[in-house]
């Protein structure tokens, strides 16, 4: 829950799949480091990359995302040896030390790709996690700083101007848990269990989305133009009235921003759609560091700052009611109620990243039907995740068999009537910080 929320400062919460990426690591003979992909090789595709490391030294992250992203067959190289880079950017190891021996890394992964549920963080912590060990960094990497680390890949390297919530779940979820995350920039504040005989599933749209298209890019940067505005309306506002403000009273997230004060003295002030162009020339560049503002592109400032303010108080309710649940029996009629209460939310949360984030798709809204069709069979809501447009639906469900058996008859429907194959996603594991790295011995 919370989604792109997490770029704008929210309280996100994400519950671990057993899917994951692995990352073997083996030193070679040179300088060079070899990355392999056991994934492309099997599908038949490009699935090796190679660059040296003084080469890696010598680059700018600029033109390593240029590299990458000027062939579409190497772009996925630059999640791993992004890592690389990145620690080395970081002074955290030196590539142009002779000492540093090349390195093999190959990756199988069991995350799907565009399906909304990670599968690029995946990749970039168990790579991370991989060198860390390797190198032995004397600078301890805390769970929040790795993470940082991977969407730093992510956004400047490849090119993905994603939040840092899937980096964080990716290196220290818990199995059967929700991970509470402050993105601010990002405090782990916790983990909730789910309330007894209650489960979080997700469906497979088999609609594949990137967090790097163009409408989750707009919608992201659309929402940091929002916030400007605000700012120089708080300015106005406070010039008005005597007063000096401080340079953000919003401490430089729009989810600091009360709800009701948002529908009362900031909403009215923010355009519907503004050109690019114009918002430059009134406003100045925004915050955002991972997006520009395109003077040629028109922004829906107004319903995407709709989206993030109104997903910040979903997310506290959402919380609220599962904490609710949890501390009820089963047979208090309003520990039904607290999670019935909890899957609207999701609700709301789906229709806002279809009306208002415009990031919505046919093929999920018709899973989320589905499942309000069968509320009755111990359902409780649903909802799109990650970056939108397709990816998968998650699913608040009972673990009794009658919710098993209506989560399968939905994909079954789903795929009837799409003739995409609809995957269930039903079980839980723990982060990559918790499974560690292994040591093998090299064959003879």
């Amino acid at each position: 829950m919370g989604g792109i929320a997490d770029y704008t400062g929210a309280l996100v919460c994400q519950y671990p799949l057993d899917r994951a990426a692995a990352v073997a690591l083996a030193p070679r003979p040179d300088r060079d480091l070899q990355v392999f992909s056991f994934n492309l090789y099997d599908a038949h595709q490009p699935f090796t990359f190679r660059i040296s490391f003084d080469a890696l030294a010598a680059a700018s992250i600029d033109s390593l995302r240029a590299s990458f992203n000027a062939d579409p067959n190497r772009r996925w190289a630059g999640y791993l040896a992004g890592c690389l880079f990145v620690l080395h950017e970081a002074k955290l190891i030196d590539l142009r030390d002779a000492r540093h021996a090349g390195l093999d890394l190959a990756l199988l992964s069991t995350v799907p790709l565009g399906a909304g549920v990670s599968s690029s963080a995946a990749i970039e912590v168990a790579t991370m996690t991989n060198l860390r060990d390797h190198f032995a960094l004397a600078d301890p990497i805390d769970p929040m700083r790795l993470a940082a680390l991977c969407q730093r890949v992510e956004n400047h390297v490849v090119g993905a101007p994603c939040g840092i919530m899937d980096q964080v779940a990716s290196a220290a979820g818990r199995a059967g848990a929700l991970l509470k995350l402050l993105c601010q920039p990002h405090d782990l504040q916790g983990f909730l269990d789910l309330p007894a005989g209650t489960r979080v599933v997700g469906i497979d749209t088999a609609v594949r989305h990137s967090v790097g298209g163009g409408q989750y890019g707009r919608t992201r940067c659309a929402a940091f133009m929002g916030h400007k505005i605000i700012l120089a309306k708080m300015h106005d506002m406070g010039r008005a009235a005597g007063m000096r403000l401080v340079a953000d009273p919003t401490q430089g997230y729009l989810a600091n921003l009360s709800l009701d004060d948002y529908r009362k003295y900031f909403r009215p002030y923010l355009p519907p759609t503004i050109k690019g162009r114009e918002f430059l020339a009134k406003y100045g560049p925004t915050a955002d560091p991972a997006t520009t503002v395109d003077p040629d592109t028109d922004y829906a400032v107004q319903s995407a700052t709709d989206h993030h303010v109104h997903e910040s108080q979903r997310i506290k309710n959402f919380l609220r009611f599962l904490e609710e649940a949890a501390a009820l029996p089963a047979a208090n009629p309003a520990r039904q109620l607290a999670l019935d209460k909890a899957g609207h939310l999701m609700y709301a949360s789906h229709i806002s990243y279809t009306r208002d984030a415009q990031l919505g798709a046919p093929e999920a809204d018709l899973l989320v039907d589905l499942v309000r069709a069968n509320e009755s069979h111990g359902l409780y809501g649903a909802k799109i995740t990650g970056g939108g447009q397709g990816g998968t639906v998650a699913i608040l469900a009972s673990t009794s068999d009658r919710a098993t058996t209506a989560l399968q008859d939905i994909a079954a429907t789903y795929q009837q009537q799409t003739g995409k194959t609809a995957t269930l996603f039903t079980n839980t594991s723990p982060g990559a910080l918790q499974s560690g790295t292994h040591l093998l011995p090299l064959p003879v």
